[in-house]
């Protein structure tokens, strides 16, 4: 069973644009156990959903799931991704392609300054050249600046207790002093009328004397839990993604582009990887890929509009050098393939076929009549 499916996960990894789905129920039959299959192949889903930046809808707007929009966990958490465009992070389930639970981010203000107006740019740019194209812009890790420790929300001050020791101090120094052995007591009316009056002036002080307070039934504040919030990062490098689906399954073919670039506003580098997936399916099968790598400087003080002009005219060269090698696949290679004539140097007749002998090496040595 096992074997069974790492073969099913990697045909998912292998699947053309827009017919994982189509895969997934071939190798749901093969495999005849649901339960087994989701487990196995999970990991699977979560490699191409990111590899090949699927596209999800959150409060209606199409976000992209990325390497960049997943966000750190800790060992057994739910995978959150973010949408930086919205603000907002989110649950996302790879079966089913579905996001839920949004929160609101926290976002460093320089940084979002940067990051916003390139997504601007960039957004403009996909909308124009592409097809129901989704892009997305992030900030990426920068070494320069680590990461700040989430901040926990502070927790509601706990009533304050009452101090019996005071009390107690007090009550101490109101007390008489003990009458030490040795004195004469005076034991005559007058004198117990005066001791009558000063115990009575002794008890005064404990009627004034700090009594503890009545404990009264103390209801805690119910405290609001701190909303789960993703730290604002700063940085100078930046992320842009986008892809650019087209799917006619009706004339049997099937495409995706993928761009992904790094802007190092620092190093002034932009880099990248251009990745085009083409399947045609009438009658055969037959799946063009190709990878474009691109690297490029970036000028001293680099402004959003160069950095999408520079991007611009490195998709414009990728799509120039494949069309170009779509000219030599069809002059020469295709020719390369099979002969443009028969050996006999001379086009077939068709309405003559009757009257041609086949070779005779398909006659085993014999001429044979067609």
């Amino acid at each position: 069973m096992n074997a069974r499916i790492e073969a099913a996960a990697g045909f998912l990894l292998q699947s053309p644009p827009g017919e994982v789905n189509d895969v997934f129920a071939d190798v749901r039959t093969i495999i005849g156990d649901d339960a087994a299959l989701e487990t196995g192949i999970l990991p699977a889903l979560e490699q191409y959903n990111t590899e090949q930046l699927v596209v999800v809808d959150l409060n209606g707007k199409s976000v992209l799931i990325s390497g960049a929009s997943k966000l750190a966990s800790s060992p057994g958490e739910e995978e959150r991704h973010l949408d930086p465009r919205q603000g907002l992070s989110f649950l996302f389930d790879h079966m089913r392609v579905a996001a839920s639970d949004t929160k609101p981010i926290e976002t460093d203000p320089d940084t979002e300054t940067i990051r916003s107006e390139l997504d601007k740019l960039l957004e403009a740019y996909v909308s124009n050249h592409y097809n129901d194209g989704v892009c997305a812009t992030y900030a990426l890790p920068d070494s320069k600046y680590p990461a700040p420790e989430p901040v926990a929300a502070a927790a509601p001050a706990a009533p304050a207790a009452p101090e019996p020791e005071a009390a107690k101090d007090d009550e101490e120094e109101s007390a008489p002093a003990p009458v030490e052995e040795g004195e004469e007591s005076k034991g005559d009316a007058a004198d117990e009328v005066e001791g009558e009056e000063a115990k009575m002036e002794v008890e005064e002080p404990k009627e004034d004397a700090v009594e503890e307070p009545e404990k009264a039934d103390v209801v805690p504040e119910e405290a609001t839990p701190a909303p789960t919030t993703v730290p604002g990062i700063k940085s100078r490098i930046f992320g842009l993604y986008l892809v650019g689906n087209k799917y006619n399954p009706s004339n049997y073919w099937t495409g995706r582009w993928r761009s992904v670039y790094s802007a190092d506003l620092d190093a002034k580098t932009l880099t990248g990887t251009v990745k085009i997936n083409i399947h045609y399916y009438e009658q055969g099968n037959v799946q063009l890929s190709t990878t474009h790598a691109i690297s490029v400087p970036l000028p001293s003080d680099a402004t959003a509009t160069q950095i999408i002009a520079l991007i611009k005219t490195a998709e414009q060269e990728t799509q120039n050098k494949l069309a170009e090698s779509y000219a030599v696949l069809s002059d020469d290679v295709f020719r390369g393939l099979r002969r443009a004539l028969p050996k006999t140097r001379s086009k077939l007749d068709w309405g003559k076929i009757s009257a041609y002998r086949l070779g005779t090496e398909l006659g085993g040595g014999q001429s044979v009549e067609a």
